[in-house]
């Protein structure tokens, strides 16, 4: 991947196009009683920006074990900008999102089940959304510019290939603080398909599991530079994480896309 027209390291990469995020719920006005982070990424597609995260990430409810369907309850998912104001410069602003596209499928092979989740979900950035600025927040970058990610650097997961994950995990809000760990995990290896699915396998059998949440809706990135997919979930005592194709993002980002630029032909009449 190359970024305005400079080439760049994998580790930059991971650390530049991998977003933070936080869930709360609409009453909380302020944000500031998080139930859950998670991770995302931006993607420029048709000129226009959509952020990409994990869908349980927004719909916290519809993905517990009892229920797996769509309950109507919605939260607010906020991009932590790790940007401070000039006169609060302890804290980091908070970008809340709205208007999410999310899909669901019917199984043909159980047409008396309810319609299949598909654990993505994606909004456009608006005017409002990008008045500050998306920064880094690590040693070796310092306060550097996030980067957006191309929809040409989308691809295939491919056997041969290692890949990683890189986000934040163990967060913690200490007053006006943001305490958290950064993680990179590394040399995954594309396993198969499985339904709707990626399967990949880590290097060693997953045991802790604070170890990778915070980490769903991360831009899954290849050895090359190429993003393959969003992480969806992960299974304890196991080697297996599991992944969004990309192919599945450029559908639902196609479907936002027509559906917005209908909606601006509407305002316009």
């Amino acid at each position: 991947m190359k970024a305005e027209d400079d080439q760049i390291s994998l580790q930059e990469l991971l650390v530049k196009t991998s977003y933070q995020t936080q869930t709360t719920k609409h009453t909380d006005k302020l944000c500031e009683n998080p139930l859950a982070f998670g991770s995302g990424f931006i993607v420029k597609y048709q000129n226009e920006q959509f952020f990409v995260t994990a869908d349980h990430t927004l719909h916290l409810d519809d993905y517990k074990d009892d229920i797996n369907e769509r309950t109507g309850n919605e939260y607010v998912v906020s991009i932590f900008t790790n940007y401070s104001p000039p006169d609060n410069f302890l804290s980091t602003v908070l970008t809340p999102l709205g208007g999410f596209y999310f899909m669901e499928q019917f199984n043909l092979e159980k047409p008396e089940e309810a319609d299949e989740l598909v654990d993505i979900t994606l909004c456009k950035m608006k005017a409002i959304n990008l008045q500050y600025p998306f920064l880094c927040d690590d040693v070796q970058f310092g306060k550097q510019q996030k980067l957006i990610i191309p929809i040409d650097c989308f691809n295939e997961a491919k056997t041969d290939k290692n890949y990683f994950v890189f986000g934040q995990i163990k967060t913690r809000i200490e007053g006006i603080r943001v305490e958290r760990e950064k993680t990179v995990k590394e040399c995954l290896r594309y396993i198969s398909k499985a339904g709707d699915y990626l399967l990949f396998n880590t290097p060693e059998i997953i045991t802790d599991m604070e170890e990778w949440e915070g980490l769903s809706g991360s831009p899954v990135i290849s050895e090359d530079g190429d993003c393959v997919g969003v992480l969806c979930s992960v299974n304890e005592n196991s080697k297996s994480i599991w992944v969004m194709p990309s192919a599945k993002v450029k559908m639902l980002l196609e479907i936002a896309f027509q559906q917005e630029k209908l909606e601006a032909l509407n305002d316009k009449e």
